[in-house]
């Protein structure tokens, strides 16, 4: 039977504090070090047992029914091991399915340890390719685990009595980002599709297009309703990672002013050393923005 939130939080904080805080197996994901990451580890149920799972990372979405295990991304090892325990309840259930919304190593890392207990695993086309290329840079393939169910535009798998979607609105954050909807309970993973009022990471080597970024999350707010909510990879201190569709196009709009704001100064010359620590007027939450956020915006707009 599903957990209520306080059994979740309770073995979930057990199984946490039974952890290495850095493992070697993190140590060699293809991110920096996930000992920059706080420690929050909470199951926050949403409906029809559906939920977020936060500790260090991307934030995994699940499904935990009599008829299915699900995981959406998988952070890093630890926690994803801390994840695992807690959504099994103490038996040796597999997963019937893990996704991973895109290939960053703070949403795959974690496949080390949930890909092998998982009957299907299914990601974006693009994802294994670009996943495989940021492990050999990093010198990490040996710690990678690849989906073996990739899709081009959609995919949907039925789980008991829910139905999982999976989405592909052309390149944004990267070339291969995924939107997860669970249908019945009408819930919705964004990845890294959102930052909820905290700065980007765009990823350019990837792919990823500001211009088309807008564009997806205009697309995804129209799909679907004001019940519809929506988790996503990660937010800014003293924000959620759940929220409704409203935040798509805050997101949105964060994206336009970042534009607005950066190109005309880089035309003129300007550079992100020059321009790091603009504070983008109307969204001043954000806090100043970094050059790793203004250069892909340079190379998008001012560059190409």
């Amino acid at each position: 039977m599903p957990l209520s939130r306080r059994q979740f939080v309770a073995r979930t904080a057990a199984a946490t504090a039974a952890l290495p805080f850095v493992s070697p197996l993190a140590a060699s994901a293809s991110v920096a070090s996930p000992s920059r990451w706080p420690r929050r580890a909470e199951f926050t149920p949403i409906r029809r047992g559906v939920g977020a799972f936060t500790d260090r990372g991307g934030t995994i979405g699940y499904l935990q029914s009599d008829a299915a295990l699900v995981a959406v991304d998988t952070q890093f090892p630890e926690s994803a091991e801390a994840f695992l325990t807690g959504l099994r309840d103490g038996s040796d259930r597999g997963l019937d399915l893990l996704v991973n919304t895109h290939h960053h190593g703070d949403h795959t890392a974690g496949n080390l340890v949930l890909a092998p207990v998982a009957e299907q695993h299914a990601a974006h086309e693009a994802v294994p390719g670009l996943q495989r290329a940021s492990a050999s840079q990093s010198g990490s393939l040996d710690a990678q685990r690849y989906a073996d169910a990739t899709f081009r535009e959609t995919w949907s798998a039925g789980l008991g009595d829910e139905t999982l979607a999976l989405y592909y609105f052309g390149p944004a954050h990267t070339c291969g980002d995924a939107v997860v909807h669970f249908q019945n309970a009408d819930v919705v993973h964004m990845g890294d599709l959102v930052f909820n009022r905290r700065q980007p990471y765009i990823d350019r080597g990837a792919g990823a297009s500001i211009e088309n970024w807008g564009t997806l999350l205009e697309t995804v707010h129209g799909r679907f309703s004001d019940e519809t909510v929506f988790v996503f990879g990660h937010a800014g201190d003293g924000y959620p990672v759940i929220g409704d569709r409203s935040d798509l196009l805050v997101m949105r709009d964060f994206l336009a002013a970042l534009r607005e704001t950066i190109v005309p100064r880089a035309a003129d010359g300007a550079t992100a050393a020059d321009l790091e620590a603009t504070v983008i007027p109307g969204f001043e939450a954000w806090g100043p923005t970094p050059a790793r956020v203004i250069e892909p915006v340079i190379a998008e707009f001012v560059r190409s």
